[in-house]
């Protein structure tokens, strides 16, 4: 038996209120709830995002849905101390130059 991992993304969705946000499991996982700020990040599987995001949005307790960008993020950091470094280098010349 083979288990096949679906790819998820995030989707940030701002709430008017935090009252409902338990009716929001039934479209996917809800991982954070912010209660200060009003809204809850929902993870749901790639392909049902656009459907998914007409569908919340349409929820009356449901300010606007965003995509979040997470997932897109590179989760390694090779190289960017050195681009850092060069940045700072170039820095230090052009203020030597003026």
């Amino acid at each position: 038996m083979e288990i096949v991992q679906s790819e998820r993304v995030g989707l940030v969705v701002w709430l008017y209120t935090t009252k409902y946000v338990n009716k929001l499991k039934k479209y996917g996982l809800v991982h954070y709830v912010s209660r200060n700020m009003n809204y809850a990040i929902v993870y749901v599987d790639r392909q049902d995002r656009e459907s998914l995001t007409e569908v919340l949005g349409k929820l009356h307790f449901v300010r606007k849905v965003e995509n979040s960008y997470q997932c897109e993020l590179p989760k390694t950091f090779d190289g960017v101390l050195e681009q850092v470094e060069a940045m700072n280098s170039s820095e230090t010349k052009m203020e030597h130059i003026f």
